[in-house]
């Protein structure tokens, strides 16, 4: 099965959403009926609710863009993922360069909205990649490291039955460039991934995205990387016509 995440981050306000999931609907159907594709549509936190009621009666699954790293308490403003899981969310989006970046989340805090989603047995898509200088220093291994092993620290005290988890390696300093890496430094990230969740989180089913500029030219390139499970697409998935063509790729 082939993951076709669509994030549209904070370009939707809520009645252009609802109008663009109902308007597409029947695209939508026919898109996600084709051989081994899924579709996940992430969404803001006040469209989530329209949405899953909007897809309710298919397979098509709505995911958010992030959670709160707290089950519950005195946090004015953030979201828990039990209240996602309670209006119908599969998926969740955590670590997301921007968020890593605008709201100062650390690697630690991420790992906490990892345990938490994992918790009410909603999916994670755990956001990694490296800046533009640490990739010019050739630091995207250790970068990696640094983000992924709390999560490996915290999944381990956790000591889940197989969980699974969706590690979307998002290049930041290509994400919205038009520019994307070379096939062999995709596959070689990849690789890294695989060797230190084996290592590290033998027990946890990986499933590998790809994002930063996928469009309809690049998607077919991108899809042919080995290991790839799936594309985390920002930009296209707000045009169906661009997002379709992807998806039929």
């Amino acid at each position: 099965m082939f993951l076709y995440v669509a994030n549209w981050k904070m370009n939707f306000p809520f009645n252009k959403a609802v109008h663009f999931g109902k308007y597409n609907y029947d695209g939508f159907l026919r898109i996600h009926n084709l051989p081994q594709k899924k579709i996940i549509l992430c969404t803001e936190f006040t469209q989530l609710k329209s949405l899953c009621d909007i897809f309710e009666k298919t397979y098509i699954d709505i995911g958010a863009q992030d959670c709160s790293s707290f089950t519950s308490g005195s946090y004015t403003g953030q979201v828990s993922a039990e209240s996602l899981q309670n209006i119908g969310c599969n998926y969740c989006i955590v670590g997301h360069s921007e968020k890593r970046e605008y709201d100062c989340e650390t690697n630690e805090e991420v790992a906490l909205k990892v345990a938490r989603v994992l918790e009410v047995e909603i999916t994670p898509i755990l956001c990694v990649g490296e800046k533009k200088e640490q990739h010019a220093a050739a630091k995207v291994q250790d970068v990696l490291k640094e983000q992924l092993e709390p999560v490996f620290k915290i999944i381990k005290e956790m000591e889940m039955i197989r969980p699974r988890i969706c590690i979307a390696y998002e290049p930041v300093w290509s994400i919205g460039t038009g520019v994307v890496p070379p096939k062999e430094y995709i596959e070689a990230v990849f690789k890294f991934i695989i060797d230190l969740c084996k290592k590290n989180a033998p027990n946890v089913e990986i499933l590998l995205l790809y994002g930063g500029s996928i469009d309809e030219s690049t998607a077919a390139f991108i899809k042919s990387v080995r290991h790839l499970n799936g594309f985390l697409i920002g930009g296209a998935s707000l045009d169906f016509q661009k997002f379709e063509k992807i998806v039929k790729l």
